[in-house]
């Protein structure tokens, strides 16, 4: 861990994480019982390899590639979910993370209920919640199904409240996987009016996503992930054609 950051301030220096892999095998009683694992097996995967960043106060960060080339694994290790097999890794201030809306939930419980759980779990007392409340639900647009639990939900409503508590708590660092996809285009574009707000008020952003003119319109820098190795960090009007080089993409998508 890298302590002494500023808030909103980001660094990974030579990380790296690997995965095992469990192989699909039996294994006997007796080595069930003693927990002993046979000896080989599949290799670990290497989700990043000697990955080094670092990220200012404020900045509005893109990571691309393609499936497998550990932009969700950094994005994980940032938010402090998974840790490092080697390297460092650091972030200044209060982190928010968008990578699993809804991780947490109390299914039995109502929405409403699940703000009130989710606002405790970032550090809010009952008054900091309740004074957020309204236009956290007012943000859902789930009216009346609030007090229904959300058991009941669809999987569109059960991630709209989750980005809307997320939206809602205040945020050095913004951390999005691929969760602008909620819901239909009026909310997604009201999604990303949100973390517009958010980066106008200072906080940095590391966006992950497969939506070429997202990040091209939201992020002012962008980090090329393949094969879990860094192969590029720069303007955003540069790594993208290099990212769409890379993915042998022939037509790049242009920006609305």
């Amino acid at each position: 861990m890298i302590d002494g950051l500023r808030p909103g301030e980001i660094v990974l220096e030579d990380a790296s994480r690997a995965f095992n892999v469990r192989a699909d095998r039996g294994r006997t009683l007796k080595e069930l019982l003693i927990g002993r694992e046979r000896a080989g097996g599949p290799p670990p995967v290497q989700a990043l390899r000697d990955v080094s960043l670092r990220i200012e106060p404020g900045e509005t960060v893109g990571m691309v590639g393609r499936n497998g080339a550990g932009k969700s694994s950094t994005l994980r290790v940032l938010a402090g979910i998974v840790p490092l097999t080697s390297g460092r890794v650091g972030c200044g201030g209060q982190i928010v993370s968008q990578l699993e809306l809804g991780a947490g939930f109390g299914r039995d419980f109502s929405g409403r209920e699940n703000i009130f759980l989710n606002g405790a779990l970032h550090g809010l007392d009952r008054a900091q919640i309740e004074a957020r409340l309204d236009a956290i639900v007012a943000f859902s647009e789930l009216g009346d199904f609030i007090d229904a639990p959300v058991a009941t939900y669809s999987s569109g409503m059960f991630l709209r409240l989750g980005f809307s508590i997320a939206a809602h708590l205040d945020a050095d660092v913004l951390l999005i996987d691929e969760v602008l996809a909620v819901g239909d285009e009026a909310f997604q574009r009201k999604c990303e009016a949100r973390i517009a707000e958010q980066i106008a008020a200072g906080a940095t952003l590391v966006l992950v996503s497969h939506d070429a003119a997202l990040i091209e319109r939201t992020c002012e820098r962008v980090i090329v992930l393949d094969g879990g190795e860094k192969v590029f960090d720069g303007p955003v009007d540069e790594g993208m054609p290099f990212y769409h080089r890379l993915m042998g993409t022939t037509e790049e998508v242009p920006s609305p």
